[in-house]
């Protein structure tokens, strides 16, 4: 039978592994540490695909996307659609150009997905920097304003280029830490990212 000292045990792991979403706590002198081998396992993380939902606020306006996004090295394809399947759009895109198709076959072409969305949508959404972000990394072309970790080593928070970005949950995939939730904000702009359903590596 187990005592009742072992039962408080046992609920207290548990609790501490609900807590930091089933992550080893790591102590705060070998968290940079960690860190670094964190970033390392994403080095190599070329190929990954992963669904989810995307809610963007921005100047009064509210949209609610369904999202699966695929890349594969350099090159990527994004599918997008509102409720029930309405306003399905395609982009795809490779370093220099970038094209985006709808459900009517009407197509339009940039030389990058800022200046795409940009000019389709009126919204700035930070594509290329997105790619790093949804996979739980700084985007490596820019500079890293403030970067704070979690108690396992993971980003918890990062600024680049003006935008907030909070890593609200993890999931492991295969042995791999990605992220489940990720919020990014720039002045009245919020974005809430909401991920399942990933793959990565030659799946």
């Amino acid at each position: 039978m187990t005592s009742r000292w072992g039962v408080r045990l046992l609920v207290g792991l548990l609790a501490v592994g609900v807590l930091s979403g089933c992550a080893l706590l790591v102590p705060e002198d070998e968290r940079e540490t960690q860190y670094e081998a964190f970033l390392e396992e994403r080095a190599e993380l070329r190929d990954w695909s992963v669904a989810g939902r995307a809610a963007l606020r921005a100047e009064g306006e509210a949209v609610s996307l369904s999202l699966r996004w695929e890349q594969r090295g350099e090159a990527y394809t994004i599918h997008l659609s509102g409720p029930f399947g309405a306003g399905a759009v395609r982009i795809e895109g490779q370093p220099g150009q970038v094209t985006l198709r709808d459900g009517a076959g009407q197509s339009a072409t940039a030389r990058s997905p800022e200046e795409l969305l940009a000019t389709q949508t009126g919204h700035q959404v930070p594509v290329t920097a997105l790619r790093d972000w949804i996979i739980g990394r700084p985007a490596g072309e820019l500079d890293v304003e403030e970067l704070s970790l979690d108690r396992a080593g993971r980003p918890a928070r990062l600024e680049q280029a003006g935008w907030e970005v909070d890593f609200q949950g993890w999931s492991k995939v295969d042995g791999l830490e990605l992220p489940s939730r990720v919020d990014l904000r720039s002045g009245s702009t919020h974005m809430r990212v909401a991920l399942s359903g990933w793959s990565h590596g030659d799946e």
